[in-house]
């Protein structure tokens, strides 16, 4: 049998990220189950493994989780600040490392290991760096192509959970070879859908898959499946991207404190977010759309969106609530016809802004009668710069419904009166990264 192909890729995961980041500044935290909740402190969006053994499950409503377990369990709420900055720290102590870093999502990225000396020993010593400086413990995958890197970061999960002292058995280099027995469902690029028509068809495991014809496997699943199976044989069929791939929507959205009956103020304050980042990633905005959903915990299964397209693309947030506005006032209108037999109302738990048709701030071909408003334009670098340098909220538009900020989210806004929709996250930790005011004092 040929030897195995050197590892040209590694995937680089932190363990339950966002409860290890947790940790990361409480050691009271450590060795106990801990839930992060997102959506408002709505659901289990974060597990601790001392947490799944409990029964618990991503996704969970937490009014849900019965009372004895709630008892046993240290919940905290999405502290996305925090994350993010310990994410960023990774990626930067890993770019000082490889040569080549692709950021694949918050707690997981693709580094280029090809040509190394000892492709294993460089990955033991980045999980022991980042463990060490940043705090956070990871699981790496190697392989021959990225299918592969993923399937063997999930091995090398599996076996580390067994080890007293993880080390190197939380580094794991797959081959096609050693990684025959893994369920099919456990390969990246399945999916549940997929999954169960292989199961179906008596393909249950990574080996089942590779060695099904790939005429077959092209003609009855697609291209996609069909890179998947070539990948698990070791063959590459994509490489590392280290750019960002240009965006083609920017969305913002929320679960709202309480239910609304009108969620105008939430939605210009998540327009006013994502008009923000639009121009700080030098982007403007051909079209809008908004969608509200009612509350399906309480029997309201309305929901629905609208876009619209813009007269030409634009960063302009005045612009941008102009055509959210009306598109708010055509979902109430609707749901409101949905009603009108009952007499009853709407009320709406959660809604969300996205930004498509995405351009290059250079790139924007103005109408000829009625171009880019120059005068909005300084209006909102000046807008940014204030924000920037006083925190977000410190200016903004009424519509918004940010009076005055600086707060982070989860504490009140002050002399904003009218902010009630907010979720309030009643366990939320400390900045301790990004805020002067939270950093640790030692004494």
């Amino acid at each position: 049998m040929p030897a195995p192909a050197p590892p040209r890729f590694a995937l680089i995961d932190g363990n339950a990220f966002y409860c290890s980041a947790e940790r990361v500044f409480d050691p009271s935290l450590r060795g106990v189950p801990v839930v992060v909740l997102g959506n408002g402190d709505g659901c289990c969006i974060a597990l601790s493994p001392e947490a799944k053994q409990l029964g618990l499950k991503i996704g969970t409503p937490i009014f849900q989780v019965p009372e004895p377990i709630r008892k046993q369990i240290h919940v905290r709420s999405a502290n996305f600040a925090l994350y993010g900055d310990l994410s960023a720290r990774i990626v930067s102590l890993l770019r000082e490392l490889f040569p080549r870093v692709e950021v694949y999502s918050i707690d997981e990225n693709f580094v280029d290991v090809e040509g190394l000396a000892d492709p294993f020993a460089a990955c033991l010593e980045a999980r022991e760096r980042i463990l060490r400086w940043i705090g956070i413990p990871c699981c790496v995958g190697l392989g021959a192509t990225r299918t592969l890197a993923k399937a063997g970061n999930k091995l090398a999960k599996d076996q580390s959970k067994r080890a007293v002292n993880a080390g190197q058995r939380a580094v794991f280099h797959a081959t096609p070879q050693n990684i025959e027995a893994l369920a099919v469902e456990d390969v990246w690029g399945v999916g549940r859908r997929f999954a169960a028509r292989l199961h179906a068809e008596g393909v249950k495991t990574a080996a089942d898959l590779a060695a099904l014809p790939a005429e077959q496997v092209r003609a009855r699943y697609g291209v996609v499946l069909a890179r998947t199976r070539m990948e698990l044989l070791g063959l590459p069929c994509s490489d590392l991207e280290p750019e960002e791939p240009d965006r083609q929507q920017l969305v913002v959205s929320r679960t709202f404190g309480r239910d609304l009956a009108d969620p105008s103020e939430a939605i210009g304050t998540f327009s006013t977010v994502a008009c923000e980042k639009l121009r700080k990633r030098g982007l403007a905005a051909g079209a809008v759309w908004v969608w509200l959903d009612g509350n399906p915990f309480k029997g309201e299964t309305f929901n629905a969106s609208r876009i619209m397209p813009l007269p030409f693309p634009t960063q302009d947030t005045s612009a941008v609530l102009r055509a959210v506005r009306v598109l708010v006032e055509r979902i109430q209108a609707q749901a409101g016809a949905s009603r009108r037999s009952s007499g009853g109302r709407v009320l709406f738990k959660r809604g969300g802004v996205g930004l498509t048709d995405l351009v290059g701030a250079e790139q924007r071909h103005a109408d000829l009668f009625a171009g880019p408003d120059s005068k909005a334009e300084r209006a909102m670098a000046v807008l940014d710069q204030i924000n920037s340098k006083w925190g977000r909220g410190t200016l903004g538009l009424g519509a918004a419904g940010w009076r005055v900020g600086g707060a982070r989210p989860g504490e009140p806004q002050r002399g904003a009166p009218n902010n009630r929709w907010r979720p309030t996250l009643k366990a939320l930790s400390p900045c301790y990264t990004t805020k002067w005011s939270d950093l640790l004092r030692v004494r």
